[in-house]
């Protein structure tokens, strides 16, 4: 009896410091995984608090720009009127100001902002928006974000690219686009040139020495819009801005 007394006592220590080891490694297992859920919370807040405020500074640099234009029409213009001058004047608040975009389409806006850009430039712009695309399923702040990376990647083909010819296209991909899942298809949207192309400094690759700025604020704009964007070096020179906005934002 002795004996399988202390056999009896050895077995139950041996299962109750494995029962104790598997409650001490789920345990640790729980604390891991609630490390991992608050990290990622926390990620996902800073993420949210970024897009926000992203989205508060371009609002705020909108309302700036108009303020300059209106500023620069009312009290700049008046007095250089019948001058050279007059016409930069009014080319440059024409720019700064963004289009109505509750009165004209984004395809004519997009238009028109390649004919401005051709008589400022001598660039050749090419137009490639396919006819049956409907851009109305993006709210007006998205189709602005849109005009606004348009016009970004042309003034900076136009300041330092040394192109003679940039193509704007617009267009619905398929289903299959690599990045997007389901059955909807996303709209791809890319303004390229036949420049000089990027130019690798320090690590980064830049095109002129304001396009940091520039760049960031188009990467700023394609994640308001749920988008993802590229530029990529085109082979033989030149420079693609890249936009493939998500089906999610159309309507049904």
């Amino acid at each position: 009896m002795p004996a399988e007394s202390a056999l009896f006592s050895s077995e139950f220590d041996s299962y109750f410091r494995l029962l104790w080891l598997l409650v001490l490694f789920i345990s640790l297992l729980m604390v891991f995984l609630g490390y991992i859920y608050l990290a990622m919370r926390k990620a996902r807040e800073r993420e949210s608090q970024s897009a926000a405020f992203s989205s508060l500074a371009l609002e705020a640099q909108e309302t700036e720009r108009r303020r300059i234009a209106a500023e620069l029409h009312d009290t700049v213009l008046p007095d250089l009127r019948d001058t050279p001058a007059a016409a930069r004047i009014r080319e440059i608040c024409s720019r700064l100001m963004p289009p109505d975009l509750s009165r004209f389409s984004l395809k004519d806006s997009l238009i028109s902002l390649c004919d401005s850009f051709v008589k400022r430039t001598g660039i050749e712009c090419i137009v490639e928006i396919e006819e049956s695309l409907d851009f109305s399923g993006l709210s007006g702040e998205h189709r602005l974000h849109l005009y606004r990376i348009a016009q970004e990647s042309l003034n900076n083909i136009g300041k330092h690219s040394h192109a003679k010819q940039a193509v704007l296209v617009a267009r619905q991909g398929s289903p299959e686009t690599r990045g997007f899942l389901g059955k909807e298809r996303p709209l791809l949207f890319s303004i390229s040139d036949d420049g000089e192309g990027l130019q690798s400094r320090g690590g980064m690759q830049i095109e002129g020495a304001e396009d940091g700025f520039g760049m960031r604020t188009m990467r700023q704009r394609a994640a308001i819009l749920g988008a993802h964007i590229d530029f990529i070096s085109v082979e033989g020179g030149g420079l693609m801005v890249c936009v493939k906005i998500p089906p999610v934002e159309f309507k049904p």
